[in-house]
């Protein structure tokens, strides 16, 4: 074996280990939105991942639809995990993007690309997070995660 191919069977490996701890952890969230303990203070209040995501450029890119919901403006990263199995291969990836989010609710799409292979039309598994924090030590983190649809 070459160190090259050593390298991918391990790469393999780590995704395929990732994406099966992302696929079968326990949703406490199911498909509700999470909402954050000290509404009052937190400038994100809840964060909800859609129920579809759209495949693009034959699955090289999956767009997946994130509602947010802020009470003040605020700005913010939020990170976007998708894992698909198909057959015995998985497909995964991770998006982190750079949010404004105005004081109301709003829908944002985001991109992710998959690591090694194209995701595919079927059902996936997803996870968005974000933390919104405001001046001092306070810092809200909110999670939604549940299985989702692929289509073209």
């Amino acid at each position: 074996m070459t160190a090259r191919s050593i390298r991918r069977s391990l790469i393999a490996t780590g995704l395929v280990a990732a994406a099966a701890t992302l696929a079968f952890t326990p949703s406490a969230s199911a498909s509700v939105p999470l909402r954050a303990a000290a509404q009052d203070e937190a400038a994100l209040t809840s964060i909800a991942l859609g129920s579809t995501g759209r495949l693009d450029a034959n699955g090289a890119a999956v767009f997946v639809p994130v509602t947010l919901t802020c009470s003040k403006a605020t700005e913010f990263d939020v990170t976007v995990k998708v894992a698909q199995a198909v057959g015995e291969t998985m497909r995964a990836g991770t998006t982190v993007r750079r949010v404004t989010c105005a004081a109301a609710t709003q829908e944002v799409r985001i991109a992710v690309i998959p690591v090694e292979r194209p995701f595919a039309r079927g059902v996936a598994f997803g996870v968005v997070s974000a933390s919104s924090c405001d001046p001092g030590p306070a810092c809200t983190t909110l999670v939604d995660e549940h299985r989702f649809d692929l289509a073209r």
